[in-house]
Order: C-alpha cells, then sequence, then structure tokens
C-alpha cells in the first residue's frame, strides 16, 4: 500500500513539473508567495491574532509597629501571577471578532481552618480551605476576573462601523455629568499600577516625571466600567456617532447583595465576581455631531441619557427590606434616578478648547405602603406586596460644568461648576465617592479641587508654563456648598492610603460599605480594633444613609470621616442615633492650592542623561467662611480641618533601560473638633445621659486630629530584555496620631513586578 502511494505522489509531482513546461523555481516561489498572501485578510492583518501580558508579582509588608487595627497580622508575604490574552479572529475584511482570556494564579497555600474566609478569627476548626488569588481581601472571593473580560464583535464598511461589546466590565463615557470619571491626583512614578501599558522604561519616566502627561491616557481613564451590553457605532454617515447601553445598577442598586454581583467600581482587574441577577436595569444612550465647523472652530455636539429603574420585587430581600426599618413613616421606597445631558466640546481656535456640559436630574420614586391592619410592618416584608405601589417624579434640577484651556500665552486652564444639593448623577464626575450606593450628604477636603460632589459651586484655575528642562505648575481652586448641608467632613490619606489598604487584613475589595475593622470577630468591642471619630449616625445606621465615621476605601485609597460636633454631648446623642440629635450644618468653603515642579539637571553633570527633582505639593482646608488661602489650622471657629500633602520623587535614567528613583513624602491633617468613642465608662457624661442609657454609658471625649504620615523610600524599573521588565518599590511607611496613640503604625512595604508582553 505503502510503495502504490509513494508511487502516486511520484506521479503527480512529475505530471506538475512537465506541466509547468520545467518554469524556473524563482517564478513557482513567487506564486507559492502569492497563494499564501490570498489567505491573509486585509492588507496587513492576520486571520487569528493573540497578545497579552504575563505577570508575577511580589509583596510583603512587616509592621514595626502594630496599630490595634492590624490586630495580630504583623507581616505577609504573597506571590500571584496572571496570564492575560486578548483574542482577535477577523474572518472577513470588514469583520472582527475578539474577546479574552484571563488566568489568575495564587501561590499562597492553604489555611488549615476557615480563616480564609475570617483571616482574624480564632482557630476553632480544621476545615481545609483554598485561599483565592489576590490577598488584598478578607473575601476571598471565588476567581479574580480581568477587567477586559469581555466578548465582542466590530463591523465596518464604508461609511458605517459599529462594535458591540458584552461581558464583566466594560469601560464607556459620554459627558462630565452623565457617565465620567475626574480624577486630578498626579500619577506618581512610585505607583507602578497592575494594568500599566506596554512601554519601555524610558517612555515610563517621562510621561510621569521627566515631561508628565496631565490628561488623556490609561492613566488618566476617564470611562466608568459597566457589566452589560454596549453598542457603540462609532462611524456612521455625516459625521454622526451613537452609542446604546443595557447594564445592572450594581453598586448604585439598593438590593446589592455584597460579594454576589458586580461590583464594577473597582478601578482594577479585579472587578467581577458572581453573576448577573438583573435586579435592575441601567439604561444609558449617546447621540453626536462632530465636525461641526465655522472659521477655525472644530466641535462636537452630543446629547446624552442615563437612567436606573429598580426591580419592585427587590422589597422581598430580606437585605433590601431590612434597611428601611430605621424610616419613621412605615415607608419603603426606591428611587429610581434619571440624568439627561447636552454636551458641547471642541477647538475654537487652535489655541482655544472649551467643553460645556449642561446637565438635568431627576428622581421617579416607587413608594410602598403596608397592607391596611398589617401589625408591625417594618418588620415583616409581608405586609408589602410588589405590584402595589405609588410612583411620583421629583422636580428637575439643573447644573451645569464648563472647561477652558487656553495656549495663547501660557497653557491655562479655568474650570467653573454649579451642581445644586439635590442634583445626583450617581456614574458622573458629580459623585466623588468611588462607591456609588448612596447619596452622602457630606463635604470632602480638597472639594472641587480634586473631587465634585453635589451641593458646590466653584472655580480651578491651572498655569502650566513651559520651559526647558522643567516645570512649574500652579493650580488654584475655591469652592462652596451651595446651602448648608451636615457638617459631615471626609478627607483621603493621599500618602499612605493604598498602602494601609492593601496591607489590611480586614479590608475587603468587594464590600466597600464595610470600615476597615468589620472584618474581624468581635467587632463589637471597639477598643480593640481602629478607634474612628464620631461622624454621623454611628448605631442605626446602612447603606442607604451611612455616614458614620471610620476607615473606607475604593480602590487603592483610603478614607477617613468626622463631624466637628459643638460639644461631647452633641457627639453622644448623635453617635447614639437618639431623637435629640442635632446634627450641625452649615454653608462650607475649601480652598486648595498645588503645585508641582520639577527641574532636570542632568546637565549640571555634563551628561545627557536625565536626572529630574521633582516635586507635589498641595494644601487645602475645609472651612465655614471665606479662607482665600489656609495657611494654618487655627482660624478660630472657622476652620474645619486643614491639611498639606507633599511628595518628591527624584529620578534617573541611569541607562537608557534601567531608570531608579527615591521616594519622600509628608502629609499632615489638622482639626480641632472631633469626637471619639473611647470604651465604656462607669461614671456620668454629662447632665441627663444617665437616663438615657443608665447601664452603660460609653466615654465620648474630645478628640483632636493631628496626624502626621511620612513615607521614605527607593525603586528601581529595568528592560532586561525586549517587551519584558521588572518593577521594584521598597517604601518605610508611617503613621502617628497624637491624640490616638493606639492608631499609630509602621511598616516596611516591599513590592515587585515582571511584567512580560508577547
Amino acid at each position: 500500500m505503502r510503495v502504490k502511494l509513494f508511487s502516486l505522489l511520484f506521479f503527480v509531482f512529475v505530471f506538475s513539473v512537465e506541466a509547468q513546461d520545467f518554469v524556473p523555481l524563482q517564478e513557482r516561489l513567487d506564486s507559492l508567495g502569492e497563494y499564501n498572501a490570498s489567505t491573509v485578510i486585509g492588507k496587513d492583518d492576520s486571520p487569528v491574532a493573540v497578545s497579552g501580558d504575563f505577570t508575577v508579582r511580589f509583596g510583603h509588608y512587616e509592621y514595626t509597629r502594630l496599630p490595634t487595627l492590624q490586630g495580630s497580622e504583623t507581616m505577609r508575604t504573597f506571590v500571584n501571577s496572571a496570564l492575560n490574552a486578548f483574542i482577535v479572529i477577523s474572518p472577513a475584511s470588514y469583520l472582527t471578532v475578539f474577546s479574552n482570556l484571563y488566568l489568575p494564579f495564587d501561590f499562597s497555600g492553604f489555611y488549615t481552618n476557615n480563616q480564609a474566609f475570617q483571616p482574624n478569627r480564632e482557630n476553632f476548626g480544621n476545615t481545609g480551605e483554598r485561599v483565592q488569588w489576590f490577598h488584598p481581601s478578607a473575601d476571598f472571593y471565588g476567581a479574580a476576573i480581568a477587567e477586559t473580560m469581555t466578548s465582542g464583535v466590530d463591523m465596518r464598511g464604508g461609511s458605517f462601523g459599529a462594535t458591540l461589546i458584552m461581558g464583566g466590565v466594560i469601560w464607556t463615557t459620554q459627558s462630565p455629568l452623565s457617565i465620567y470619571e475626574r480624577e486630578t491626583s498626579p500619577r506618581f512614578i512610585s505607583q507602578y499600577e497592575l494594568y500599566e501599558e506596554e512601554k519601555v522604561v524610558s517612555t515610563y519616566y517621562k510621561e510621569k516625571s521627566f515631561k508628565p502627561v496631565k490628561e488623556g491616557g490609561r492613566a488618566f481613564w476617564t470611562n466608568r466600567p459597566f457589566g452589560g451590553m454596549l453598542l457603540d457605532m462609532h462611524t456612521l454617515p455625516w459625521d454622526l456617532k451613537a452609542q446604546f447601553m443595557l447594564s445592572q445598577p450594581a453598586n448604585v442598586d439598593i438590593g446589592t447583595r455584597d460579594g454576589l454581583r458586580l461590583n464594577t467600581r473597582d478601578n482594577s482587574e479585579l472587578a467581577m465576581v458572581g453573576t448577573y441577577d438583573n435586579r435592575g436595569l441601567v439604561m444609558a444612550g449617546r447621540f453626536a455631531k462632530e465636525k461641526i465647523e465655522f472659521g477655525q472652530a472644530s466641535l462636537t455636539l452630543g446629547a446624552n441619557y442615563m437612567g436606573i429603574d429598580f426591580d419592585p420585587a427587590q422589597i422581598y430581600e430580606d437585605n433590601v427590606f431590612g434597611p428601611f426599618k430605621y424610616l419613621a413613616d412605615s415607608t419603603v421606597k426606591f428611587e429610581n434616578v434619571h440624568v439627561a445631558t447636552l454636551d458641547l466640546k471642541g477647538n475654537l481656535t487652535p489655541q482655544f478648547f472649551l467643553s460645556f456640559d449642561l446637565a438635568v436630574s431627576w428622581d421617579d420614586t416607587t413608594v410602598f405602603h403596608p397592607s391596611e391592619g398589617c401589625s408591625n410592618p417594618l418588620a415583616n416584608k409581608s405586609c408589602y406586596n410588589a405590584t402595589e405601589y405609588n410612583s411620583s417624579k421629583s422636580s428637575p434640577v439643573f447644573g451645569f460644568y464648563v472647561k477652558a484651556q487656553d495656549k495663547h500665552w501660557e497653557p491655562m486652564t479655568l474650570e467653573f461648576i454649579y451642581l445644586p444639593k439635590d442634583f445626583y448623577a450617581p456614574y458622573s464626575m458629580a459623585n466623588p465617592d468611588r462607591v456609588s450606593s448612596w447619596r452622602k450628604d457630606q463635604f470632602y477636603v480638597g472639594a472641587g479641587t480634586f473631587r465634585y460632589g453635589p451641593n458646590m459651586i466653584g472655580a480651578n484655575i491651572k498655569l502650566e508654563p513651559e520651559f526647558n528642562r522643567g516645570r512649574f505648575d500652579v493650580q488654584y481652586g475655591i469652592h462652596r456648598q451651595v446651602e448648608e448641608g451636615n457638617d459631615i467632613v471626609s478627607f483621603r490619606y493621599n500618602l499612605v492610603g493604598r498602602y494601609l489598604w492593601e496591607t489590611s487584613t480586614s479590608w475587603t475589595r468587594h464590600k466597600p460599605f464595610y470600615t476597615a475593622d468589620k472584618g474581624y470577630a468581635g467587632y463589637a468591642d471597639k477598643t480593640r480594633f481602629y478607634t474612628n471619630r464620631l461622624a454621623g449616625r454611628e448605631s442605626g445606621g446602612n447603606k442607604l444613609n451611612n455616614l458614620s465615621g471610620g476607615l473606607r476605601s475604593g480602590y487603592a485609597e483610603t478614607w477617613d470621616t468626622f463631624t466637628p460636633y459643638e460639644n461631647v454631648q452633641g457627639a453622644f446623642y448623635c453617635a447614639m442615633s437618639n431623637d435629640a440629635c442635632n446634627m450641625p450644618e452649615s454653608v462650607k468653603w475649601n480652598s486648595t492650592v498645588v503645585l508641582d515642579m520639577g527641574y532636570d539637571i542632568g546637565h549640571w553633570f555634563n551628561t545627557n542623561r536625565n536626572i529630574m527633582l521633582s516635586l507635589y505639593t498641595a494644601l487645602s482646608g475645609v472651612s465655614t467662611s471665606f479662607v482665600p488661602v489656609a495657611y494654618t489650622d487655627k482660624y478660630s471657629n472657622d476652620m474645619i480641618m486643614w491639611n498639606w500633602f507633599a511628595q518628591s520623587e527624584p529620578a534617573i535614567a541611569i541607562t537608557p533601560n534601567l531608570h531608579a528613583i527615591l521616594i519622600f513624602g509628608l502629609e499632615m491633617f489638622r482639626a480641632e473638633k472631633a469626637y471619639a468613642e473611647l470604651g465604656s465608662a462607669n461614671g456620668t457624661l454629662g447632665s441627663g445621659n444617665t437616663s438615657l442609657y443608665p447601664n452603660d454609658i460609653y466615654d465620648y471625649q474630645l478628640v483632636p486630629i493631628n496626624i502626621l504620615q511620612t513615607v521614605l523610600g527607593f525603586g528601581f524599573d529595568w528592560d532586561f530584555a525586549a517587551r519584558a521588565g521588572l518593577h521594584f518599590r521598597y517604601k518605610y511607611l508611617t503613621s502617628r496620631d497624637e491624640f490616638l496613640p493606639q492608631n499609630d503604625w509602621r511598616v516596611h512595604y516591599i513590592q515587585a513586578e515582571t511584567k512580560v508582553w508577547f
């Protein structure tokens, strides 16, 4: 059989050679090349393409002074890795299908008991539990999912092009007051993000230090993440564009069961756990006309809508119904949110850019009333019927935002915003919280300059002069509340927040409603864990009106909160949610001055290598009167809180493939009126308090805020091979709270990452 087959193949070969009349070999090679080219779709495309990255991460921290927040977790080492592959298939020149595969790995081993779910719990059992990937989460929910865990199809032809994306995390943006993320914090070299794009070391340092990119790019992501379906018609006749999105209200949803649904507000590669249950619907759309030209102007005009509609059947869920027991009128209600905007942006001249966004928001409230004769309705959800409710729409609330950039002289940027107190757009730049789960009547240190929020009017002006070998950028912002609001002040740990978050074993990525120490067993014994200042109602709270104090975080940040009560009695009554609580209210101001300086001194040493000295510093103050510059915290009773933040990262290009940095930082917080609960006491708090709680009087005291935080460290970034790099950081971080020394801590933090691109 083999002989016959060989003879047949030989005959075919000889016949083909004779048929070609002995065509020269080179011509036959050319024909083979043409045949191979005919199998390739498009000029530069291939039918199947795979790209991505493989990452291995190492982390270690060791506390030399342990805060009560940390329990007994003095030291931890973790190693993990991930393979991310982006797959593109082009079956035709006009059609592309894509998806990605994300495979995370963890090398942290096993726990010998159920501490995989409660890392600080006593050893009461010995059931083996696997530790899931990515250690900074006390939850250890299932496998991590990449932020790009999606699939889609792109169709292009002539004057039409559209992309349909479906999956766990879809990034999209509309206009500043509809769907948009605004983050003005600098991107320091020391923060090598998990999602850094592929770039050589010299480009990485150039964009973050030598000639930093101030806007645009992945580091300044204006998109918001959603899960669901997005149709982006990016190419339409007459320079039109359109978008339509269907999603679910993951973390604005009052019915969200933490950790079971998609938590899209986590700005990292760990973004989805669980499945969709469609207990609500987010509908969004945009229609825009580009290239509206007259004179030198080229503008884009867009109309946007974003709406959230909740499923009424959520009232049957325990964790949805439960919070309403704190309402006094026995009503259960959902607030469906709607936002519509009209935005105009573009260049009026090549040197002048303008962006304007006019927005209107309104609520469609669904109210459920208990059945007639039902006893104790707030304790019995069967008293309510999901099909019987009343709806009412609120009056529309208008707000606007303007941004103008001029380059006729030196580059200058002016921002102006006006947002009434009732304006609410949960996925816009007008929502300052990383978690869009409830409306908060509170004010932020650095408000306006760093974060916008409802009940705000003010302006920022930024000057960015250009000169050789350096920069000296200055920004000034002044903002105030439109009307009185609760005196609840939230401040962010800009310097050490992300590292405190990553080293805390009680922290969770998937339960942002938690305070920092709520993951501990025995959480009620507040003397054992983080001692927080009081802010709002400490008991009787829920995630609909959670305004209590304590540490909370979004991705890579930590926030603390307090209220400047007039006296200890006021703090006591409000903390215990007593009817006598008289929450202080005022119209608050915030002023912020920011300096970003840098100078390349390489020429001092007769070298063309960059040696960049840099300093970023910001000074902010919250007050009840106009204070143009908060240079001190001693403005009598008008100054509520004062904050100064400074960070310097000198950088040197040792070789084109090896760059290094030094890290120095300092941040201070000052507030004279802050109170804390310091455990139970046998004495009396004040006149009349013993009648309220005669058997358990808590010790409430004035505890001013005088916090000093520092960081010292170094790092390097090395391209040790083509498309492969090593990134190393060491930091020694400290925090000292003068009046609450139990919150003091010092920690060594080491982080290394190898990333290979393919």
